[in-house]
């Protein structure tokens, strides 16, 4: 039950903070210059008006999970520093002696409270603010993305299948012993992903029924994990059954990464204004047309959109053009001028310099083919032959008798040459140079608040880390904004 009383109750010791929170404190700042009581009106349909207990206010719970993100901290160490740091509570506006909820509480808040509809609300909130106070003059934005380390290892499924089937056989060894004979018969050590999936599937249909009888509660769940994995395994494309919708990406050719991606637009005053999450194989470049939309829906009239060579393609130049604006993008040949048919899960990947397939796999090696006067180059790339040998996705992507898969981009002819032409101008020289501000954001979102990592798995719950980091980046940056300059 929503039951809110936003009247604070005055003590003799509420006098303490005048003393103890120092004029210029961040928090004070935040708390002059912010107006947090969107929060409960935007929340209010999360929760039951009429049954249930009564609930924590949602605007001191939002303001707590703003602090957890403002200062990297966990559950538990932002509960504790929040019983006994005086800024915390006159921030929470609580009373100096209040005590703070149990972090379960939290937990509660941020899964059932902060739900998928309302993320978008919450940056469009940030930016809205920061224009009420005339902080956004610029037209510009600048895009691109950073990595997220998934929280989950990469443990391939392969590997992970056949660790789970040997805890539930151990399990079944050593409490039903009778069973073990009907095991069927263990794939070597060397079994790829298909036959490790086969041979999971047919020790669920031997044991299932015994082990769903047994006393043994540790052989019920282990037999549980692994038809769970069995299930999330069958999907092609999988890169991991702890986390599943991680993915493998690149930083550049020899250095991966597993998790994910957080696309990001800010305007030159360092406010978001665009964010979009993704698995960490997405192309950049395709979220270019979705962070604009957002910025303009936001409230920035966007006039020019600044970005590496990866926003280059001819779909974000034609997109640009279409509504006006210039786009600050060094033109790639095959970022550009490739041509390929339909979308068949290959991208390229900018940082790599490589395609990629749609299994994660990067290109080991690539050439350029020059085909003759009357024909356009194109540009050859070849895979691994172990890797695609064991690819779940081999059936459908190596032709018949094929060891290993290439794949061709065709190099069309100079069909920019307005924007070629721009980007040698001084202007377009000048304005790259902005990019730094953003490269500068995104060390700050995952150094100063945690966004290095992931702290839970699944795309909707990074997806809500990496909007609470963003919200509080952006209140931070509309303070320091708002600071007056000094004499």
């Amino acid at each position: 039950m929503l039951a809110i009383n936003r009247q604070l109750e005055m003590t003799e010791f509420g006098g303490l903070y005048d003393r103890i929170v120092p004029e210029d404190h961040i928090l004070r700042r935040i708390k002059d210059e912010i107006d947090f009581s969107f929060v409960n009106p935007m929340l209010t349909k999360s929760y039951c008006e009429a049954f249930g207990r009564p609930a924590k206010e949602p605007e001191m719970m939002f303001k707590l999970l703003f602090l957890k993100k403002l200062y990297d901290l966990s559950d538990a160490a932002l509960m504790d520093s929040a019983n006994v740091n005086m800024a915390y509570k006159y921030f929470l506006d609580v009373n100096p002696e209040a005590g703070m909820p149990d972090s379960s509480l939290l937990t509660k808040f941020r899964k059932l409270r902060l739900t998928e509809d309302i993320l978008s609300d919450l940056l469009k909130e940030t930016v809205r603010q920061a224009i009420e106070k005339g902080l956004i003059k610029s037209g510009s934005i600048i895009v691109d993305s950073t990595h997220i380390r998934s929280l989950a290892g990469k443990e391939t499924p392969t590997a992970a299948l056949r660790r789970m089937s040997k805890e539930l056989r151990r399990e079944i060894y050593q409490t039903q012993y009778d069973l073990s004979d009907k095991f069927p018969e263990k794939p070597g050590e060397t079994a790829d992903l298909a036959e490790e999936i086969s041979y999971s599937g047919a020790l669920l249909e031997a044991v299932r029924h015994d082990v769903e009888k047994s006393g043994s509660e540790k052989a019920r769940r282990l037999l549980d994990a692994l038809s769970e994995a069995y299930g999330i395994a069958q999907n092609a494309g999988t890169q991991s059954l702890t986390d599943p919708d991680a993915k493998v990406g690149f930083k550049s050719e020899n250095n991966s990464f597993f998790g994910y991606k957080a696309h990001i637009a800010i305007t030159e005053e360092r406010i978001v204004t665009g964010l979009e999450v993704t698995g960490g194989n997405r192309n950049d470049g395709a979220e270019l047309q979705n962070l604009a939309e957002q910025s303009t829906d936001n409230g920035v009239a966007v006039t020019e959109i600044i970005g590496d060579k990866a926003y280059s393609s001819r779909e974000n130049i034609e997109y640009a053009q279409s509504r006006g604006a210039k786009l600050i993008s060094a033109l790639h040949p095959v970022v550009s001028n490739g041509k390929r048919t339909g979308d068949d899960g290959f991208q390229f990947n900018k940082d790599a310099d490589r395609m990629q397939c749609p299994a994660g796999h990067l290109a080991n090696k690539k050439k350029l083919e020059h085909r003759g006067m009357d024909r356009n180059d194109r540009m050859k790339y070849w895979w691994d032959a172990t890797l695609c040998r064991a690819c779940p996705l081999r059936e459908t992507c190596l032709k018949p008798g094929a060891k290993s898969r290439t794949y061709s981009v065709t190099i069309l002819g100079d069909t920019h040459a307005a924007q070629k032409e721009f980007q040698e101008t001084e202007y377009f020289k000048s304005r790259m140079k902005e990019r730094y501000m953003i490269e500068a954001k995104n060390s700050e979102l995952k150094h100063s608040h945690g966004l290095a990592r992931a702290d839970s798995v699944g795309l909707a719950a990074v997806r809500l880390q990496t909007y609470l980091t963003v919200f509080a980046a952006n209140i931070k940056r509309i303070v320091r904004l708002s600071a007056p300059t000094p004499a």
